[in-house]
Parts: C-alpha cells; structure tokens; sequence
C-alpha cells in the first residue's frame, strides 16, 4: 500500500534536482519571467510621462484634484470654465476632461494620450475616489490602452508559459533524447505517477510568480488585496492548461533543441494573438478571428477581470469554462500519445 506513494515522493524530489540541475532550464522558468515582467513593467513606466492639460468640471472634489494633478510632472490642471460640458467627442483642446458626480468619476482622454493614465488615476484616489468608481474613456466611447496594466497580465502569461513549456515540455523531451524515460518504462512505475510528480515543484513556481505579480498589482493600486484571492484561481487554472498542452508537445518529441526553438517562436506568436502587445479591437478582423479560438486569449481575458478590468471581453465563468475544458482536451490527448520512447508498442 505504501508502495505507490513512496515511489510518488521519490519522483517529485528527482524531478525538483532534474529541474534546477540545467542551468539553461532554471533560467527560463526562474529568472527569465521575473526579468520579463520587470522589463514590461518598466515600458509601461516610461510611457506614463510626459506633458499634459487636463480640464476639471465643476464638483466638490475639483480643487483637491486640481491639486493633486498640479503636484505630478508634466501636468497642468485647470478647471472646467465652460458654461456648458462639452459635446460628447470633444475635448475642447485639452488632453482629458475629469468629471466628478456622486463619488463616480469619468475622465475622457484623448487615446493617443494614454501615458496621462497612471497620473490621473492617481489623482483621482488621493482625492477620495477609489479607482473602482472611475471610468476612463476615449472620446468615440472607447477603452483607452493602458500600458502599464497591459504589462502586468503581459508578464505574468510569459512566466507561465516559461514554466510550462521550458520547464515541462523540454526536460521531458531531454529525458527522452538520453533515454532516461524507456529505462523508466521498464520499471513498475507508472505513468500517472509520473505525471503527477511533475507538478509539485511547477505548481509552487506558479504560486511564487502569481503572488509576486499579486504584491506589484497592489503596490501600485491596480487591485485590492482581497482581490488576489481570485486572480491565485485564475493563475493555476491557466497554469495547468498551460502545462497539458507543454505535456502535449513532450509526449512523443525527441528533439529538445528544435523544441525549444519552436516553443520561443510560438510564444510570441500566442502573446499577440492573445490581445496582448495591442487590444485585439485595434486588430484586423482576421487576427480577431483567430484569437477567438485560442486558450490563451481567455486567459488574458480572465487576468484582465482582476488586473485590467475594462479591457475583459467575456464573463469571468467563460473565461474559466475554456481554460478547464482546453486542460482537458489538452491532458487527454497528450495521456493518450504519450509514450516512455519512441520505440514502445504498448
């Protein structure tokens, strides 16, 4: 009885030194998303400046956000001299028109503007009104792009799919190419317990990286701490979708080169595809119609619920709906072709 999960245990401590023992892999699921996501929160950081003119309606709050917009580089805050508010897809000039009512504020920006966003929105929560009661638009009604936001959904799906494919898919591919796996195939060890000894050490990998992104998004105001309760479901839902489809490309592949020389391609590709270098709304048509049959893109669409709301597309349930059944599809196909060598009949 004991048997079965000795061996599991023995497994999951061969495969944390298996996984750390390569330099090449440890940088890649370790370091380089951290680095990436570094990198991506740094673009997003050089795009918030600039010099901008922002346009305050009358309400109580509009000297303490005057004020505050006042203090911030490159900001010259006014208030509203109009008699009457603008017509709607007209700025009057100005980059933003912020208008406070009843605790709700709606801020219209110019969309070529969007390095004014952090700054308002930074505005607007030391004057009292909490980022969830603001509502930013372009003037033709629109989403304005967010860069800084982008960033964070943008970096912690690179550290996924790092984890994923370089820390899944090649070390098992590698195991295969030095004939590690057919000797192990040859042993009572089964596959399931093999699989499952995968897990432990990338699962807690993808919990440091989610509760490391989790800490960013807070610090800088973007989500509430409660709030990463759902975006820690989010991360491990994507996370073994994730990994079925890097147990997918390992399941028979040999080549652990070309592998990793595919996987650095289709990483990009999948990132782009997903909505996530530009909003898929900025798209052509036949990009969009592709994005729609991808996993990936409902996982940047269920990150967004948390870290970048009003760029969410579908509903948080579709989101995950299709995250489980790709895992499952994912899974069931890469069991069903899965072999310890090439050679294997069984």
């Amino acid at each position: 009885m004991s048997a079965a999960p000795s061996a599991l245990r023995e497994m999951v401590k061969t495969n944390a030194r298996e996984l750390f023992r390569d330099g090449k892999t440890a940088f890649f699921t370790v370091l380089f998303p951290l680095l990436f996501l570094a990198m991506f929160l740094g673009l997003g950081t050089l795009t918030a400046g600039g010099s901008y003119r922002i346009a305050v309606v009358d309400s109580p709050e509009q000297q303490a956000i005057v004020s505050e917009l006042a203090q911030i580089d490159g900001f010259r805050a006014e208030p509203w001299k109009g008699a009457e508010a603008l017509p709607a897809g007209d700025l009057g000039g100005y980059d933003a028109v912020v208008t406070v009512s009843g605790g709700q504020a709606s801020v219209v920006v110019d969309a070529s503007r969007f390095g004014a966003l952090k700054g308002l929105r930074s505005a607007l929560a030391n004057s009292g009104v909490d980022d969830s009661r603001s509502d930013f638009r372009t003037p033709d009604g629109g989403v304005p792009f967010d860069p800084l936001k982008a960033a964070l959904p943008t970096g912690l799906l690179m550290a996924l799919m790092s984890t994923a494919f370089f820390g899944t898919a090649t070390p098992l591919i590698a195991l295969r190419t030095r004939g590690t796996l057919r000797l192990l195939g040859t042993t009572p060890l089964g596959r399931l317990t093999f699989v499952l000894a995968q897990a432990p050490v990338r699962l807690a990998l993808v919990v440091v990286q989610l509760i490391i992104l989790g800490m960013v998004a807070v610090a800088m105001e973007f989500m509430s701490f409660a709030d990463t309760l759902r975006l820690m479901g989010t991360g491990l839902l994507g996370a073994l979708m994730l990994f079925a489809f890097g147990y997918l490309m390992a399941a028979r592949l040999r080549n652990a080169e070309v592998v990793n020389g595919l996987l650095g391609l289709l990483m990009p590709v999948l990132l782009f595809f997903s909505g996530l270098f530009l909003p898929l709304s900025m798209l052509p048509s036949v990009i969009t119609t592709v994005s729609d049959v991808l996993p990936t893109t409902y996982l940047v669409d269920a990150f967004n619920h948390d870290l970048n709301e009003a760029a969410s597309v579908h509903s948080l349930t579709t989101d995950w709906l299709v995250l489980l059944t790709a895992t499952a599809v994912f899974g069931g196909l890469a069991a069903r072709l899965f072999r310890w060598d090439q050679g294997e009949a069984r």
